[in-house]
């Protein structure tokens, strides 16, 4: 659709680069039917620098969802090395970029991409689609002769088909609903004095000369199952929390003996989603006959990053608490007011 990622880099980008460069579709096939020359050299080296240059922007504004802006600022000042990791990625990203949209292209939509045959399940004859009337446009033939339909096989929706199908041989997997086709049609037909739409935005109930339902069982599926999908991401990006608070066990022996103490290592883990550095609170909730040991009660935790804090717990041997094995329990939670602070919990360990 005219929202898909693809559609909207390679015709509102690298195609009005293209096209800038190297001039219309036409003149580039004309210029390469007359084989190489300086200055048709010269533009394509021009244009694919273009494209390089391009395609290792948008690498790097896709690595600051992950990086963040700030960071990834601060690692393209430095040495590749210094972050070779983050260099490797949008080097590669770049690469694969490059070659799509330099290249590969609406092969991408014939191979890889799903949503062609997805919308194939979907429709049916009501659906919208770009198609041709048959029930006009054929015979072709030549504009000259009265018995033949306003088609007069110019094969102009062919040549500028970005994915080289014949738009009159009916609804095809192809298809990316670019509209170019139709655009082509016009074109003609009002070059002929003919009443554009031969080739239109319809369905193909409408190109049969039927009757168009618009309200249908199938509209009224899609809306539930949107409104259900639109209420699960709604609860999903209330319910989000600027951090996570995971209590995890120290790697090694679950458990040591001293003398007449039972203890127990553990280590909180504090993520920060937020982008500005934030001080946590890390205290233990109470529990009779458990020590808390907890090596920083308060920690700053920089933007989009995380920190450890290792807490012991000791209890007696022989103790009741011994005997249960109880959970520890801390609380983790920013200094800052408004966010509830999170509870983690882990069972405690001991000899029988």
């Amino acid at each position: 659709g005219y929202a898909c990622p693809q559609t909207v880099w390679l015709e509102g980008v690298y195609r009005r680069i293209e096209r800038l460069i190297e001039g219309s579709r036409s003149i580039r096939m004309r210029r390469d039917a007359e084989g190489p020359s300086a200055t048709t050299v010269a533009r394509k080296v021009l244009k694919h620098i273009a494209f390089v240059v391009v395609s290792f922007l948008i690498a790097h504004v896709f690595l600051s969802y992950f990086v963040s802006l700030p960071a990834l600022y601060r690692m393209v000042q430095g040495a590749p090395t210094e972050h070779w990791t983050v260099f490797l990625w949008a080097t590669v990203l770049t690469g694969i970029l490059y070659a799509n949209f330099g290249w590969f292209r609406e092969q991408l939509c014939l191979v890889v991409c799903p949503y062609g045959r997805l919308q194939s399940v979907l429709f049916d004859r009501d659906s919208l689609v770009i198609g041709y009337d048959k029930v006009r446009g054929e015979p072709r033939g030549k504009a000259s002769d009265p018995n033949n339909g306003d088609c007069v096989d110019c094969k102009r929706c062919v040549t500028v088909c970005p994915t080289g199908i014949d738009i009159r041989n009916g609804l095809q997997l192809e298809c990316v609903a670019c509209a170019a086709c139709v655009d082509a049609c016009d074109e003609v037909m009002v070059k002929l004095g003919r009443e554009p739409g031969l080739v239109r935005y319809d369905s193909l109930s409408g190109l049969a000369g039927e009757a168009r339902r618009f309200l249908r069982p199938r509209l009224y599926l899609y809306a539930v199952a949107g409104l259900v999908g639109l209420t699960v991401a709604t609860f999903a990006f209330s319910s989000r929390t600027s951090f996570e608070a995971n209590l995890l066990r120290l790697r090694g022996a679950p458990f040591s003996v001293e003398g007449e103490q039972v203890r127990n290592a553990f280590e909180v883990h504090v993520v920060n989603k937020a982008n500005e550095p934030r001080e946590f609170t890390v205290e233990p909730v109470p529990v009779a006959g458990l020590a808390y040991t907890v090596a920083m009660p308060k920690v700053t935790v920089p933007a989009l990053g995380q920190q450890r804090v290792p807490v012991f717990v000791e209890y007696a041997r022989g103790s009741s608490a011994s005997g249960s094995h109880p959970s520890a329990t801390l609380r983790v939670g920013p200094t800052q007011a408004g966010e509830t602070p999170k509870t983690v919990t882990m069972p405690l360990l001991g000899p029988r």
